[in-house]
């Protein structure tokens, strides 16, 4: 698996004259973006969590480019203009952990070469294409082991030309330093030497680096105002024509999970097959797990254990296997999920309680309080977001009310976590369950619970109330082995690793922002129209709103659900048993122009 990828984005591009006097190439504009941009996004969809750029002139660029994708870290080449291409990927090597992509910064293509790139068998792969005509090609010649055998410009130079060279290779981290080693070895007689001649210079140390063309792949170099105009006219709409064709068809999910994911996310699904108890997968879900951890808190304070299931499941993890058979437990019930919360302690035949609050008014936590103070109580369950009516539950609060009193938290936050910043630490949460569906923006199948170290361990040789589903067995011998004890969903795990990806772009508090953008259209909607919400505003999680149904003879639920999916929208039904709702969510990856385009479907529904 390719974790980062190399730029090397350093040069003068002098040939542009003044479409680059006080930019570098990557940062030509085609159709309102940037060279560089479109690049960065593209390996950011195709699962590369890491994206070194060599910079040189005008580097002031890169920097605040960084400043936008966490993913990016800048090098910077001193002597760019003493230098070419190989003296900026030197640079860049140096901060390299493992096999990379290599690219150049001023390429447009289609996003089909990663793909080709990163699904190919050999380890070194140099990406080709059929004749360009651009006037400023690089030929490829190839041995009878399809092989690099030579690249030049001069195709006297190279004889009969496999492949046009596209400017963008996969390479072993062994690969990359004997590239750098053969570069070192040539500093005084070639100072100038483009990444192309280490690359040829790595092949004859012994390296094997095949070619992969792919014949009528779009894409251009762009060095000159022509390449650009060729670019503009000919290369972008062929690659946006492609890529339109290879859109998944957009649903709009507003029922509260699982959640609208992005195309990214589907198709990280569709990968190699890979046995699970394979070292690399292991990483892989190694890295899922601290990766979540760090959303939370620190990794040495807290993990995460993963299972294969839903929210569900984990929080009958969390009831089964954190209250010790000497324990005692109190639930807080103000909806659906705080009243399964109490039905798995009742099936385990738990010494429970359940602490009843209002299912649409905000916990009285003097009452809780007081409750707390009564029962001799060691641990405490409740639920962070009410996914019945979008209730935000005070948990930050009751979290230290019941650290003052040494009572454990055992928190659900299937639905708040990945859109609600939360620090276990600073909220005094023990443990807490997910899923990977829902605010995370991955798909179902996976859920996980995050585990306060020292509470953690503290359930070493508890009896196990079940086997499946103990927490402590599955955390410890996923720590000696990297492997989960029954076959976990490869493909979903997959799915969750590009969601983390996406997730720490986008930030948690950037999320929490655009969810609350689509809340407020849908609240300003609501009023507009004269309904009526459920819970108060202020006590609202801007994650789900549940509104109460006309009572209009003309209304139908069934209609007005119907008529939404017919414009790709899902809508879903309230869950109190005694008070008519239906609920909108505007999780997930719904963006603020989308629940605009809801609102006006309501507006011309309600008011037919």
């Amino acid at each position: 698996m390719i974790r980062e990828a190399v730029i090397v984005g350093a040069g003068l591009g002098s040939r542009l004259k003044d479409m680059t006097k006080d930019r570098p190439k990557g940062f030509l504009e085609l159709d309102g973006s940037y060279l560089v941009e479109m690049s960065i996004k593209k390996l950011l969809e195709h699962g590369i969590e890491r994206i070194i750029i060599g910079t040189g002139y005008c580097s002031e660029w890169y920097e605040k480019l960084a400043k936008k994708y966490p993913a990016i870290e800048t090098v910077h080449n001193a002597n760019y203009a003493g230098t070419g291409s190989m003296g900026t990927l030197e640079v860049c090597a140096a901060k390299v952990t493992s096999d990379i992509l290599l690219l150049e910064s001023d390429l447009i293509y289609d996003s089909v070469a990663l793909f080709t790139l990163l699904n190919d068998h050999h380890r070194n792969v140099v990406l080709g294409s059929g004749a360009t005509n651009s006037g400023d090609e690089v030929y490829i010649a190839v041995d009878e082991n399809i092989e690099v055998a030579a690249i030049s410009k001069k195709l006297e130079m190279v004889g009969k030309s496999y492949a046009e060279l596209v400017g963008i290779s996969k390479l072993s981290y062994k690969t990359l330093q004997a590239m750098c080693s053969f570069a070192a070895s040539h500093h005084q007689d070639m100072p100038k030497m483009e990444y192309e001649t280490a690359l040829v210079g790595a092949q004859k140390m012994g390296e094997h680096l095949f070619v992969r063309k792919v014949n009528y792949l779009a894409w251009r170099e762009i060095d000159d105002a022509s390449h650009l105009e060729m670019a503009t006219k000919e290369i972008l709409p062929r690659i946006q024509e492609n890529e339109s064709i290879r859109q998944v068809r957009r649903e709009v999910l507003l029922n509260p999970g699982p959640a609208t994911t992005t195309d990214s996310v589907k198709y990280a699904q569709v990968c190699a097959d890979i046995c699970p108890r394979e070292e690399e997968f292991g990483q892989m879900m190694r890295w899922i797990c601290d990766e979540l951890t760090l959303f939370i808190g620190k990794k040495e304070d807290y993990e995460t254990v993963l299972f294969a299931g839903s929210g569900t499941l984990a929080d009958e993890v969390m009831v089964s296997s954190c209250v010790p058979q000497d324990g005692k437990l109190l639930i807080i019930n103000n909806g659906s999920y705080g009243q399964r919360l109490a039905k798995i302690a009742s099936v385990y035949k738990m010494d429970y309680e359940v602490y009843e609050s209002s299912t649409y008014e905000a916990i009285d936590l003097d009452a809780l309080g007081k409750k707390l103070d009564e029962g001799s109580y060691t641990h405490l369950a409740a639920v962070y977001h009410e996914t019945t009516t979008g209730l935000l539950n005070p948990i930050p609060q009751i979290g230290r009310m019941c650290h003052d009193r040494g009572i454990v938290t055992i928190i659900d936050t299937v639905s708040a976590f990945s859109a609600i910043p939360i620090d276990m630490e600073r909220d005094c949460i023990d443990f807490m369950a997910s899923t990977s569906n829902k605010c995370i923006q991955g798909m179902a199948g996976v859920c996980f619970v995050f585990c306060n170290r020292k509470e953690l361990e503290k359930l070493k040789g508890e009896p196990m109330r079940n086997y499946y589903m103990n927490l402590y067995d599955q955390y410890q011998y996923f720590s000696k082995t990297l492997q989960t004890r029954f076959t976990p969903p490869v493909q979903i795990l997959n799915a969750l690793r590009q969601a983390i990806i996406e997730t720490k772009q986008e930030t948690i508090e950037a999320r929490y922002t655009r969810y609350t953008a689509c809340w407020n259209i849908l609240v300003d909607v609501v009023k507009e129209l004269g309904l009526e919400m459920l819970v108060k505003e202020e006590e609202q999680s801007h994650l789900i709103t549940a509104i109460l149904e006309p009572q209009d003879g003309k209304y139908s639920f069934e209609e007005f659900h119907d008529l939404a999916r017919e414009q790709s929208f899902t809508i879903y039904p309230g869950k109190l048993g005694n008070i008519n709702t239906f609920r909108i969510a505007n999780i997930g990856d719904i963006q603020p122009h989308e629940m605009e385009q809801f609102a006006q479907f309501m507006r011309e529904y309600f008011r037919k």
